[in-house]
């Protein structure tokens, strides 16, 4: 196992670096985000002992309702919460260790979602 999928909805806008958002808004906007990372990366691990890789490749594939993107360089800063998720599954020993490629985004009208895919660098 050498790469990982961990499939997730879109973030809240309010997660975005650039939203004027209450501070107790948001902390529980990031706290349920994490979590569902969380889940979702265990799920995903299939209930094989989680690999704590030091260094991985961090791609990220957004499916959006529209062709009104966001911005490439802020879409990512929204997912921080998810990804401290998936180093809470253990997928990666320390978020740090991640290091991402440049965000793709897509049109799904019907199922508007996140793809992120770890894939473990030696």
């Amino acid at each position: 196992m050498t790469s990982i999928t961990i499939t997730l909805p879109l973030p809240a806008r309010k997660l975005s670096p650039n939203a004027r958002t209450h501070w107790a808004e948001k902390a529980k906007l990031t706290r349920a985000a994490r979590k569902a990372a969380h889940l979702a990366a265990l799920e995903a691990l299939n209930l094989r002992k989680p690999p704590g890789w030091i260094k991985a490749k961090l791609e990220v594939r957004a499916f959006f309702k529209t062709l009104n993107f966001p911005d490439p360089t802020n879409f990512p800063l929204s997912l921080k919460a998810a990804i401290d998720g998936i180093a809470d599954a253990g997928i990666i020993a320390n978020d740090k260790g991640l290091w991402p490629e440049r965000p793709v985004f897509a049109k799904d009208t019907k199922n508007p979602r996140v793809e992120i895919t770890i894939t473990e660098e030696k």
